[in-house]
């Protein structure tokens, strides 16, 4: 655990703008559009859509992708969720997937007084602390975070964040100035077992702009349409 903090405390030196961030920050925001890619293929989207409904921010998401073999899937998840921010903290979550068939869910609402999550998901059961994040792609907040909820069942998940370099993007014919990190996922501090994500995050908008890992080929998710409110 020790190395773990020492490792976000490094971030926010290096990247101050992460300890100022807010939700906020998104309500400008009308939709954020992402193509899932495997193995350089678009197998489905990843799509975003914000809000601003008096002091609250309510963030819905869309997510279909199907990998198919011979003619046979073997992935297959169709999904979407609803985030609820007040005063741009998160204060409700619920999202219901089919993912091969198979129902998967995941509802959580806020203690505000015990600053705990009440979680019920296909998953986990149980309360989690109100600092952690639900694990979507549209908030860059999860590059500070230590722990995240998985928004398809509810499970919980540890995280160690590293800063890898500064790099150039290039989606389509646009170039973006990036901060790339890497994400080491388990589900136990001391699980060998692990899942590791690239994320590249575009210094101007601070929006995640592509995430890839490698799991039964090579995924990536890129964002293909940012809509911003008049």
């Amino acid at each position: 655990m020790r190395k773990s903090k020492i490792i976000f405390l490094l971030i926010f030196l290096i990247y101050p703008l992460f300890s100022h961030s807010h939700i906020s920050h998104y309500s400008k925001f009308k939709t954020i559009e992402m193509d899932i890619l495997r193995n350089g293929k678009k197998i489905g989207y990843n799509k975003y859509s914000f809000k601003n409904q008096n002091n609250l921010l309510i963030v819905k998401n869309e997510i279909n992708f199907a990998v198919k073999m011979i003619g046979i899937n073997l992935l297959d998840i169709n999904g979407s969720s609803t985030e609820t921010y007040k005063n741009g903290k998160l204060v409700k979550f619920k999202s219901s997937t089919i993912q091969n068939k198979k129902k998967k869910h995941n509802e959580l609402t806020l203690d505000e007084s015990k600053k705990t999550f009440k979680i019920k998901g296909s998953s986990f059961n149980g309360n989690a602390p109100s600092s952690v994040l639900v694990g979507n792609w549209w908030n860059h907040s999860i590059l500070q975070s230590d722990m995240i909820i998985s928004p398809l069942s509810g499970s919980l998940k540890y995280q160690e964040i590293y800063f890898l370099s500064k790099e150039i993007l290039k989606i389509d014919n646009n170039n973006y100035n990036t901060s790339k990190f890497k994400i080491i996922m388990r589900k136990n501090m001391d699980d060998k077992k692990k899942d590791e994500f690239n994320v590249w995050l575009d210094e101007k908008s601070k929006i995640i702009l592509k995430v890839s890992y490698s799991k039964f080929g090579d995924w990536e998710y890129i964002v293909t349409n940012i809509e911003k409110f008049n």
